[in-house]
Parts: C-alpha cells; sequence; structure tokens
C-alpha cells in the first residue's frame, strides 16, 4: 500500500518534471534530460518520505534542476553564419517579395532581428567576404578586387580573423562553401583557423565560356581535391548535406562550433536540381532562392531535432547585391539570362556600384535564448560582425584594436538601442571610397565619373536616390566630405 507521504511525493515530483520539461526545452541538452528524468525516477523508487524533511527534499531536488540549468546557461554559443551570394535585398518574402516564397527565412526573420539598413563596405564577392571575416575594410586587409584563379592577392595568414577568434575560444570550426580569398600559400580557408573546408575556392563562373582561365574547378577538402569540374546545381544540396552532417557531429562534443556556409548560390549562372526546376513563380532565379531557403529550413529543423536551438545564433545575409548589369562575357553559349538575378526593391543601382542597390542587403540574426523579435531600422555593416559575434560567445582576449567594426550585441539583445548616426563609408567594385553615409545623410563621389559629380541623397525620404540635393545643403556636403578624407587618412 503507497503511503500517503509516497503518494505526496509523487505528486510534488510530477509537478516538478513539469517545471523542469518547461525549463528544458530552452536551456538543456539530451544528456540532461536523461540524467534528470533518471534521477527523478531514483528518488520515488528509494526515498521514504515519511523519514525525510519535506522541505529538505524539495530544495535538493530545486537546486539539482537550477545547478544543472546554471550550468547549460554558461555553455557558449554555437554559431552557424550563412551567407548568400548576389543576393538581392528583395529577393525574400519576408523583404516583400511577391513571388517568391521563403518561409524558413521569413520564420527567422519573424523570430530574431531583421534588418532593412544592413550594408556590405564594398558590392562585390571577395572584398565583403574579407570585412565580414576581419571586421575591417576589405582595402586595410589586401584584398582590392574579386580575385581570380591564381591572382597574387589574398587574405593573408597574418590577419586576425573570425576563424582564429574562435579557434582561440577553444571552438570546432568548419568552413563549407565558396572561399573566394585566395588560392595560394598562407591565404586558403585551413591558413586562418578552420579546422576544415569543404567546397569551391572561386565562384562557379570561373569556367568556360564565362571566364577565359587554364583553371580547372573543383571542390576542395581542405587542400585535396575532392570533386573536378562540380556539377553548379547539386553545391547547395552538397553543401547542406555536409552542414547538417557536420552539426550532428558537433552537437555530440561538449566543444561549441564555428559553422561558415558561405552558399554559391544565387550567383550566375543560376540553376537547380531537377525537383526544384518550376517551384516558384519567381522562374529559375526564384526557383534557386526556394532551393536556398529550403536549405536553411532543414538546418532550422535539425537545430531543433537536436535540442541546440537555445544555444545557437543563426547570421543569415549576402555579400552584396544582385549582378544586374552582368557583362556580356556571362551570356555566352545561351546558358544565363540577362533576367537571371534578384530584386533590389525600392533602391537604386546593384551589384559593383555604389548606390543603396549593390551595398542594402538582407540581414537575419536569430537565437531564441538572446535576440527577441525585432525590426532594426539603422544602419550598420559587415565589418560588425566580428566584434558583435565576439560579444556574444563572449571571448575574453582582446580584440585587434584596428578593427572598424563595432560590437553591435547589446543592440542585438536590446539592452540599448542602435545608434543612427554612425559614419558608414561605401567602397566601389575596386574598393576606391566612393560615398560615405552619416544618419540619414549619404555624400557620393563617383571615381570614375569624369568630371566627378558630387550627389547628395537624404535616404529617409529619397531611398531611390532620385533627387541629389547637394547645392541645397553645401555644409553637410563639407561634412561628409571631412568623413570621407578621415577615411583616407586612416
Amino acid at each position: 500500500m503507497v503511503s500517503v507521504g509516497t503518494a505526496c511525493l509523487e505528486q510534488f515530483t510530477k509537478k516538478l518534471q513539469h517545471i523542469l520539461q518547461t525549463v528544458s526545452t530552452k536551456v538543456e541538452t539530451v544528456f540532461f534530460m536523461r540524467y534528470r528524468l533518471q534521477v527523478l525516477s531514483f528518488a520515488l523508487r528509494l526515498i521514504n518520505f515519511s523519514r525525510m524533511k519535506k522541505l529538505g527534499l524539495i530544495w535538493m531536488l530545486l537546486l539539482a534542476g537550477i545547478g544543472l540549468q546554471a550550468q547549460q546557461k554558461g555553455k557558449p554559443l554555437n554559431v552557424i553564419f550563412i551567407l548568400a551570394d548576389d543576393m538581392g535585398y528583395a529577393d525574400l518574402s519576408c523583404y516583400g517579395n511577391p513571388l517568391i516564397k521563403t518561409p524558413h527565412l521569413d520564420r527567422l526573420a519573424k523570430e530574431g532581428l531583421k534588418a532593412n539598413s544592413f550594408m556590405v563596405p564594398a558590392p562585390t564577392c571577395s572584398p565583403s567576404r574579407a570585412a565580414l571575416l576581419t571586421g575591417r575594410y576589405p582595402n586595410r586587409v589586401g584584398i582590392p578586387y574579386a580575385i581570380g584563379p591564381g591572382n597574387p592577392n589574398g587574405l593573408q595568414d597574418s590577419i586576425f580573423t573570425m576563424a582564429k577568434m574562435f579557434k582561440k575560444a577553444n571552438y570546432a570550426t568548419m568552413m563549407i562553401g565558396k572561399w573566394h580569398l585566395g588560392d595560394h600559400a598562407h591565404t586558403k580557408p585551413n591558413d586562418h583557423g578552420f579546422d576544415h573546408f569543404l567546397g569551391m575556392l572561386y565562384s562557379h563562373d570561373y569556367q568556360d565560356p564565362f571566364v577565359k582561365t587554364d583553371t580547372t574547378l573543383a571542390v576542395f577538402y581542405d587542400t585535396q581535391r575532392v570533386w573536378e569540374k562540380p556539377d553548379w546545381t547539386k553545391l547547395m544540396d552538397l553543401y547542406t548535406d555536409s552542414a547538417t552532417a557536420y552539426i550532428k557531429r558537433a552537437s555530440k562534443s561538449e566543444q561549441p562550433f564555428f559553422l561558415y556556409l558561405p552558399f554559391n548560390m544565387p550567383h550566375a549562372p543560376v540553376a537547380t536540381p531537377a525537383k526544384w526546376k518550376g517551384h516558384s513563380e519567381g522562374g529559375v532565379y526564384g526557383d534557386v532562392i526556394e532551393q536556398l531557403d529550403d536549405c536553411v529550413g532543414r538546418i532550422y529543423s535539425l537545430i531543433h531535432q537536436l535540442k541546440i536551438d537555445q544555444q545557437t545564433l543563426i547570421v543569415f545575409t549576402s555579400d552584396n547585391g544582385p549582378w544586374n548589369n552582368m557583362p556580356q562575357r556571362m551570356f555566352g553559349r545561351d546558358i544565363v539570362k540577362p533576367w537571371d538575378h534578384g530584386s533590389v526593391g525600392p533602391f537604386r543601382g546593384g551589384k559593383a556600384d555604389t548606390y543603396e542597390g549593390g551595398h542594402r542587403v538582407p540581414f537575419i540574426a536569430w537565437n531564441p535564448k538572446s535576440i527577441p523579435a525585432q525590426l532594426a531600422t539603422a544602419p550598420f555593416n559587415i565589418n560588425d560582425m566580428l566584434p558583435t559575434i565576439a560579444a556574444a560567445i563572449r571571448y575574453k582576449q582582446p580584440l585587434p584594436s584596428n578593427l572598424d567594426g563595432e560590437n553591435l550585441w547589446p543592440n542585438f539583445t536590446k539592452k540599448v538601442p542602435f545608434k543612427k548616426d554612425r559614419a558608414l563609408f561605401y567602397l566601389n567594385h575596386l574598393t576606391k571610397l566612393e560615398a560615405v553615409r552619416k544618419g540619414e545623410w549619404k555624400l557620393r563621389v563617383a571615381q570614375e565619373t569624369k568630371p566627378q559629380v558630387v550627389e547628395l541623397y537624404n535616404l529617409d525620404v529619397d531611398i531611390a536616390e532620385k533627387y541629389n540635393v547637394a547645392a541645397q545643403y553645401p555644409a553637410i556636403v563639407k561634412e561628409l566630405q571631412a568623413l570621407m578624407e578621415q577615411y583616407g587618412q586612416k
């Protein structure tokens, strides 16, 4: 016969189990869940409630749960940074696209931070990737333009990078996707803090008929060529399959992980596997975006299945705006169509120029534990990612003093408001300074225009940059010109 005391204990324990189960969905690992249930079951079988002080038992169980909960709260965040290639600001349905459906990225944007004034400092592939990994403007780290096969430039291993930061913080690190920051000694992913690299060293257009080169494209694992002349329609699935396999392995370790996942799409030439053809109302380009969204959805679902969602930060953005002004070399053999590119939405310009369409891109940051749902309207850029993520993972060592980015983690977590009047600089496709933004004002002085035209736009009321008001506001022009001179001096 069950004693009254034991019955009370069972009732109490069930309530405690329910409370801890709710907590566990936010802070516990699979191991803790199993451990907790075993402890409670053992208590029910062996403890004689009539011989113990009720209050003492309650405190014992509560403290055990609180202690393990605190231990999980103390574990550093895993970080998954997903980078699209040449994605336009308005390519996602959550950014206003009426034809392309992106439910998985929409969900991340709804649950986390979505930004409408996020930008890259240069409107081309290699420079913006260098800015992401170094926290500095790309012309300050030796990346002057998009780097092709055999180019003598590259991101030197003497430069501090995000992956090196993670290694110093005792993270496992993996890169899967497109590198585009050098192909010779001391410039490859394994030279910059990545334990392993699976992907390509350049874009998939560095081949005939798009680019004249003697280099044969290949997918690498670390420094070994493992797939010659890869089919670009299969790269997104390869990268996603590899990413999910890595996350599964890494989640079993006590060591946190950093996964850098720069996809090859939607950079031209765009194409998808057969199962995605005709999936979108937005044509082939829309099919590519919807496949990419599905890849992100697979990762989102996996981290929930593994119950590491609370301790994982996902960031999604693009390296620059859409390639809506492709050169004639891309149209050989009728593979690429002139409309195989994304949308800038309300903005002017695109990839390779310094109007907003080339620099303004989607940005989503998601972590249900730390980042509340919000729309960030203040401008910030990809330089800020290194110091921001350093704060997110509680990086203890000093960061380099020459970083151009700022720590925005307090802003992401809504502990402090974003600053709206930062000076942010726009470099052109050759990383020459052409524009600066401060608050609502943007000054643009194109380097390749002869004679040079000074352009001033109020982005609060003229987001399309149609109305040059430089003549009406000479004092603002002078102030912003002084900022551009200071950039050159630095």
